[in-house]
C-alpha cells in the first residue's frame, strides 16, 4: 500500500505537467475536390510531426505553447505552410486543403527544376490569379504582367508584347511545345485567341532569348499550360465550373470541366461559351466590341505502366462574329481544331531521368469580310483563309552529376497557308446581267518548315549556377507565285514562284551566371542571341494593309533572319519580415530588323480604298532596345499584403525612311530619318496592388492603383501618334464559402476615366485610336465538386 502511494506521488508531476501541453488535431483534403488526403506529412519541428490516417486526419500531442510554422507536405501537391500560435493546453483544430502542384498535374515543366537560381526574367502565373479576373481574353490579362502590354483591334483577341517585341518575334506555344498558325493576315486571331482563358491552369513567361527548349526564340517564350487529366487512386468524378458576368459589355462567361478516373485512366471534358456585346469607353461612346466564343476540350490519360504517362487531347473551338473597328474587315467565322499526343516517362536509369515527347497538328478556318463598313455598299469583300500547322517536340533529361544536368531535344513544325479575297463589285455596271466578282490571293498555297535541334546544360558549385543553352534551326520557305492577275491576264506583281524559295540556318545561344549572396539574395546576369526567321506574312502576304501605319503590304521571300543580341541583369532579395525585391534591365541589339519600305506606284499601286500606297517588308537594319521591371511584394505571412510593380522600355532604330505627301495626298518626296524611335513600344507603368486578409483568408478586399505615362517617344517612319498619360482604380472582393463553392465581385476603371493605351490601334480612317472599356461591375463564381 505505501509502495503504491509512493509511486502516485511521483508519477503525479509527470501527469500535470501532461495535462498543461497542448494538441493540434485536424484533416487534409484536395483543395479543389475535398478528397481525403492519406499519409500527407505534418510538421512542426524537426522532431515533432505526424502522417494522416486513411480518413486525411492527422493528431499532433505533447506541445509547448508559443509560436509555429505548421508544414504539410503530400507528393504532387504544393507545399503548405502557415503560422500558428497555440496556448497552454489548448487543444487547436486546422483543417489543411492542398493545392496540386501545377507541375505534376500538368506534366510539363512550367519551370526548369534543374535551374535554381534564374539569371533572367521569369514569371508564373497561376489558376487563382486568373479567376480573380474576368478573363475574357488571355493577353488582356498577361497586360498585368510588368513590361507586357497587347495590341487592342477590337474587343477581344489582343496580341502580347514583351519588352517592345511581338508577333512572331514571341514565342507563343501551348503546353510546352504545341504552336498554333491563326488565319488572319492582320492578326485577328494570334495564337492566345485560340485558347480558351477558363482552361489555363499556369501561364509561365520567359523574357529574352535566353530559354531555347522551347523553340526559336528572339524576344521571349509565353508557355500557356492548360488543365490536363490526373490519376486517382479509385475511380473518381468531379465536376469544376465557372461562370462569369461584365456589366459594360453585358457579357457573359460559362465554363464547365468533367474529370475523373482511376489508377492507370483518367480523363477531362470541358466547355465553354461566351457572349459580349458593345462596350461603351469612359466618355459614354460605344466601341463595337461584341463576340461570341464556344467549343469544347476532351483529354485522355493513361499509365500504361510505372512511370509512363500517355495523355491525348482534341479541342473543337469556334468564334463568330467579332468586331475589329481598327481593322478593314470584321472576323466572321474562325474555327479551330487542336490535336496533341504527349508521351513522358521518368526516373528510367540514374543517368537518363526524363523523356518527353510531344506531336501536334493545327487547322484553323478563317473568314472575315467588310460587310459593315460603310464601302460595303459598293464593294463586298470577303476572304476566307485556310492555316495548318504541325510539328513535334522531343527531349532527354539526363543526370550529369550530382551538380549538373543536360537537356537534349529536336524539335520540327512545318507550316501551311493558302487564302482568297473574293470581291464582289456591286457597284459596277453588271457585264451580262452579272455583277463582276474579282478573287485575288492573300497567300498562294505557302509553306514554311523548320527542324532545330537543341541543348541546356545547368552546372552549380557551392553558391554558384551557371546555365549554357544553345539551338540550330534549319529552315525553308516556298510559295507558289506572289502575284495577281488583272482583267487582260497580266501579273501585276511578279514574283514567280521559282523566286519564293530560301533557306536559312540560324544559331542561338544563350549563358547565364547567378551566385546566391546568403539565404536572402540572389544576382545574375545573362547573355544571349536569339535568331527567327521571318513569317508568313513577311515572306509571302500579297497586298494587304497589315501594319499600324495606313499603307498595303506586299512579302518578301528573300528576306535575312532577325536576331537579338541581349544581356539581362537580376537582383533578387526575399525576406521573411519585409518581402521580396526584384529589379531586371536589359539590353538589346537588333539585327537585320524587318519592318516596311516605300514602293512608288510605279512598281505596284495599292488594292484598298483609302490606304495611302504600298510597302515591302524588308530588312531596315539594326535597332536598340532597353528597359527595366522593377517588383516588391509584402511576406505572404501577414494578413495585410501589398505589391508594387514598375516597368519601362525605350528603343530606337539606326536609320528609317520618312515620306512627305502634298495637300492632295501625293508623294512628293522621301527623306532619311537618323535614331528613330521603334514604333508601338509602350511608355512607363506603374502599379500598386492592396489585400487584406479577413476571417483567416476567407474573405479577401483588393485594391488596385494603376498609372501609365504619357508617351511621346514616337516613330516618325511609321506615322505613330502620341498617347497621354492616366490613373486607373479597380476593386475586388473574394469570399471562399466552401471548399466547393467561392465567388469574386469587383468594378474596375471605378472612376470611369476615358482612356486609351499606346499600343491601341486607330480606328479605321481616323486619328482616334479604339478606347478601353469604361467603368464595369463584374462576376465570378467558381464551383468544385
Amino acid at each position: 500500500m505505501n509502495k503504491t502511494i509512493i509511486l502516485l506521488f511521483l508519477l503525479f508531476p509527470i501527469f500535470s505537467f501532461a495535462q498543461n501541453k497542448s494538441i493540434i488535431k485536424g484533416k487534409v483534403v484536395d483543395f479543389s475536390s475535398s478528397a481525403l488526403i492519406e499519409n500527407a506529412s505534418i510538421k512542426i519541428s524537426a522532431n515533432n510531426g505526424t502522417i494522416s490516417d486513411s480518413k486525411g486526419e492527422f493528431q499532433i500531442t505533447n506541445i509547448d505553447a508559443g509560436d509555429y510554422t505548421i508544414i504539410v507536405k503530400y507528393i504532387g501537391y504544393e507545399t503548405y505552410t502557415k503560422l500558428i500560435s497555440i496556448t497552454e493546453g489548448q487543444t487547436l483544430n486546422i483543417d489543411i486543403a492542398l493545392h496540386i502542384n501545377i507541375k505534376e498535374l500538368l506534366a510539363v515543366d512550367i519551370k526548369d527544376s534543374k535551374i535554381e537560381t534564374y539569371s533572367y526574367s521569369v514569371i508564373t502565373l497561376k489558376e487563382a490569379e486568373l479567376e480573380q479576373k474576368p478573363i475574357r481574353d488571355i493577353a488582356d490579362f498577361l497586360r498585368e504582367v510588368p513590361n507586357i502590354s497587347a495590341v487592342r483591334k477590337g474587343g477581344a483577341n489582343l496580341d502580347p508584347v514583351i519588352r517592345g517585341f511581338k508577333f512572331s518575334q514571341l514565342n507563343i506555344q501551348l503546353d510546352d511545345g504545341q504552336k498554333i498558325e491563326g488565319g488572319c493576315p492582320n492578326r485577328m486571331d494570334p495564337t492566345t485567341a485560340h485558347i480558351e482563358a477558363s482552361d489555363i491552369e499556369a501561364i509561365e513567361v520567359y523574357k529574352g532569348p535566353f530559354a531555347l527548349r522551347y523553340g526559336p526564340n528572339m524576344g521571349g517564350v509565353v508557355n500557356l499550360l492548360t488543365s490536363s487529366p490526373r490519376p486517382f487512386d479509385e475511380f473518381q468524378i468531379h465536376v469544376k465550373a465557372n461562370f462569369g458576368y461584365e456589366s459594360n459589355w453585358n457579357g457573359t462567361r460559362e465554363h464547365m470541366t468533367i474529370y475523373g478516373g482511376g489508377k492507370r485512366v483518367f480523363f477531362s471534358l470541358s466547355g465553354n461559351n461566351a457572349n459580349y456585346g458593345d462596350y461603351t469607353d469612359g466618355a459614354g461612346n460605344k466601341i463595337r466590341s461584341s463576340f461570341n466564343k464556344y467549343g469544347y476540350t476532351a483529354k485522355l490519360g493513361i499509365i500504361p505502366a510505372k512511370d509512363h504517362k500517355i495523355i491525348i487531347s482534341y479541342s473543337d473551338l469556334a468564334a463568330k462574329d467579332i468586331s475589329f473597328p481598327t481593322l478593314p474587315m470584321d472576323e466572321r467565322l474562325d474555327a479551330t481544331k487542336l490535336y496533341s499526343l504527349d508521351y513522358s516517362v521518368k526516373d528510367i536509369s540514374d543517368f537518363i531521368e526524363t523523356i518527353d515527347f510531344k506531336a501536334y497538328y493545327s487547322n484553323v478556318i478563317h473568314e472575315m469580310d467588310n460587310k459593315e463598313r460603310g464601302f460595303s455598299d459598293t464593294i463586298i469583300a470577303v476572304s476566307i483563309i485556310d492555316a495548318k500547322r504541325y510539328g513535334y517536340r522531343g527531349e532527354v533529361g539526363l543526370n550529369i552529376s550530382d551538380n549538373s544536368h543536360l537537356f537534349v531535344g529536336t524539335d520540327m513544325f512545318r507550316i501551311d497557308k493558302d487564302g482568297d479575297r473574293i470581291k464582289t463589285m456591286i457597284g459596277q455596271f453588271p457585264m451580262m446581267n452579272k455583277v463582276p466578282v474579282k478573287y485575288e490571293k492573300l497567300w498562294n498555297n505557302a509553306s514554311i518548315s523548320n527542324y532545330g535541334v537543341f541543348a541546356q546544360y545547368r552546372y552549380n558549385y557551392d553558391l554558384w549556377e551557371a546555365v549554357i543553352a544553345s539551338r540550330i534551326d534549319f529552315n525553308s520557305a516556298f510559295s507558289d507565285s506572289i502575284s495577281l492577275i488583272n482583267g487582260k491576264k497580266v501579273d501585276i506583281i511578279g514574283t514567280p514562284a521559282d523566286s519564293t524559295h530560301s533557306s536559312l540556318v540560324n544559331f542561338s545561344a544563350s549563358f547565364g551566371l547567378s551566385r546566391k549572396i546568403g539565404d536572402n539574395m540572389s544576382v545574375g546576369v545573362s547573355i544571349g542571341r536569339g535568331v527567327r526567321s521571318p513569317d508568313m506574312i513577311e515572306r509571302f502576304i500579297i497586298t494587304l494593309p497589315v501594319g499600324i501605319d495606313n499603307y498595303e503590304y506586299i512579302g518578301n521571300p528573300l528576306l535575312k533572319a532577325e536576331a537579338n543580341n541581349e544581356i539581362d541583369f537580376v537582383f533578387n532579395y526575399n525576406n521573411q519580415k519585409i518581402g521580396g525585391f526584384e529589379i531586371s534591365t536589359f539590353f538589346s541589339y537588333v539585327q537585320n530588323f524587318i519592318g516596311g519600305r516605300y514602293i512608288p506606284p510605279s512598281v505596284q499601286k495599292p488594292l484598298t480604298q483609302g490606304v495611302l500606297g504600298v510597302k515591302k517588308f524588308e530588312n531596315l537594319g539594326n535597332a536598340s532596345l532597353y528597359g527595366f521591371e522593377l517588383a516588391y511584394a509584402t511576406p505572404q505571412r501577414y494578413k495585410f499584403r501589398a505589391s508594387v510593380t514598375a516597368a519601362y522600355t525605350s528603343g530606337t532604330m539606326d536609320e528609317t525612311e520618312g515620306l512627305v505627301y502634298d495637300a492632295n495626298g501625293k508623294l512628293t518626296d522621301t527623306y532619311v530619318i537618323e535614331n528613330d524611335p521603334v514604333g508601338e513600344i509602350p511608355p512607363l507603368n506603374l502599379n500598386v496592388n492592396l489585400s487584406y486578409n479577413c476571417l483567416q483568408g476567407t474573405l479577401i478586399p483588393m485594391i488596385n492603383f494603376r498609372y501609365s505615362a504619357a508617351q511621346n517617344r514616337i516613330s516618325e517612319s511609321m506615322e505613330e501618334i502620341t498617347s497621354t498619360d492616366f490613373t486607373l482604380i479597380n476593386a475586388s472582393l473574394k469570399y471562399r464559402y466552401s471548399q466547393n463553392l467561392s465567388f469574386v465581385v469587383g468594378v474596375n476603371n471605378i472612376l470611369d476615366k476615358a482612356y486609351y493605351e499606346h499600343l491601341n490601334r486607330r480606328i479605321r480612317g481616323t486619328d482616334t485610336r479604339i478606347y478601353e472599356p469604361g467603368r464595369s461591375l463584374f462576376m465570378n463564381l467558381i464551383l468544385n465538386f
